[in-house]
């Protein structure tokens, strides 16, 4: 699944501990939906047990230990996507591990259906079409989120500013100023309300998001053909030279290190 990867797993009783292995900020890592379709499980991580119950979808951050363990036979889908795509695109996610989105939620239940219909029909995608599915699937993580607690609550003009960034990342003159009047508000105004939920500005999340997104692009199969300063140019950076600095401040390695296997 491009830079993910879609597991199906049948399990007879079994009690399972993952521990990762050494974890390395900028490292290939994931964040994972584990969708219980059939039987039950008791979930651990981070000091959070959940009962799992069948159509229920868990938040499992592999960068952190879990354990589960069912007392019956167990069908689970495991979609692994990478973890910089998700908390790029959701910074929130990175307190969510552990929480459960309940099958009674109809953003829940939209995830369960595209992740049923897609194990069921992976086999016939090419692997520019699983890449897709991929990043269609981090873009849905969207909508479970009514479902979730009320303290991870977004204003909306935030909502609205990542997604106008999401949909202009690769536009090369998108600027803070363009972001804030998209939402009718000053940039000062915007400014305050992202170092309020993310602890930076507007301009250092439109950043970071490039940055990421660029990772992730030089990992994936389908653009393999892509040159460095290609990937840099449909990030939105105007220089490659200037993308490869900044992505080795971010990441403490250069684009083509990053690359290569």
């Amino acid at each position: 699944m491009g830079t993910g990867q879609l597991i199906y797993i049948q399990s007879a009783p079994a009690n399972v501990t993952y521990r990762p292995s050494k974890y390395a900020e900028g490292s290939t890592s994931y964040f994972s939906l584990m969708f219980q379709r059939r039987g039950s499980i008791l979930a651990n991580q981070s000091h959070k047990t959940s009962a799992l119950c069948e159509g229920d979808i868990w938040l499992i951050d592999e960068s952190k230990a879990f354990s589960l363990n069912a007392d019956g036979s167990t069908d689970l889908l495991l979609l692994r996507l990478p973890r910089l795509a998700v908390i790029g695109r959701y910074p929130q996610f990175q307190r969510l591990e552990a929480t459960v989105l309940s099958a009674r939620e109809t953003g829940t239940r939209l995830l369960a259906d595209t992740l049923t219909h897609l194990a069921e029909g992976v086999s016939q995608l090419c692997e520019v079409q699983r890449a897709a599915m991929m990043n269609a699937i981090v873009q849905m993580l969207g909508v479970a989120e009514p479902s979730l607690a009320p303290e991870f609550s977004m204003d909306w003009r935030i909502r609205r500013a990542i997604d106008f960034i999401e949909l202009n990342l690769s536009v090369p003159g998108l600027t803070a100023e363009a972001i804030a009047q998209d939402q009718r508000i000053s940039r000062r105004r915007l400014d305050q309300l992202m170092q309020k939920a993310f602890g930076q500005s507007i301009a250092g999340y439109l950043w970071k998001r490039r940055l990421d997104r660029a990772a992730t692009d030089l990992q994936e199969l389908p653009k393999a053909d892509m040159s460095i300063a290609q990937v840099a140019f449909a990030n939105g950076f105007e220089d490659a030279a200037h993308f490869t600095r900044a992505f080795k401040k971010r990441f403490s390695m250069t684009p083509g290190n990053w690359r290569t296997p």
